[in-house]
């Protein structure tokens, strides 16, 4: 893995600024999947969390909402869910689809409930439309 990392760093550095946060998010986010379900290195929540959590302050939806997850249950850290919560409301002011059902389940108000639910299915299409 210290391969690919120190290969992913090198590559990083002839991008121009912004693409190279945005590379270095994504591949945060990936090695954070990579720990926490041992993909290639040995399981570690502490360091998928760290990883997760740099992968989100970049931007990364994805990885926001694992984190949210990952907070809520004390996965990696103690449980966390004032910062869990923050970490799903970021996923969903990214439409992020998961996130937006997610509140949506969570909604008492129904017309709220039903709003989100339909910004999770255009969410969902512009998914679809980029595969």
């Amino acid at each position: 893995m210290k391969g690919w990392r120190g290969l992913m760093l090198a590559a990083m550095l002839l991008l121009p600024a912004a693409a190279r946060a945005q590379a270095g998010a994504d591949a945060d986010y990936h090695l954070g999947l990579a720990y926490r379900n041992g993909d290639g290195v040995p399981r570690d929540p502490a360091a998928a969390l760290r990883c997760l959590r740099s992968a989100a302050a970049g931007g990364v939806a994805p990885a926001m909402f694992i984190l949210a997850h990952m907070l809520a249950e004390g996965e990696g850290a103690a449980r966390d869910a004032v910062a869990a919560r923050r970490w799903l409301d970021a996923a969903a002011q990214a439409e992020y689809p998961e996130a937006l059902q997610e509140l949506a389940m969570e909604e008492r108000d129904p017309v709220r409930a039903a709003e989100l639910l339909r910004l999770a299915g255009h969410a969902m299409q512009h998914r679809a439309q980029e595969r």
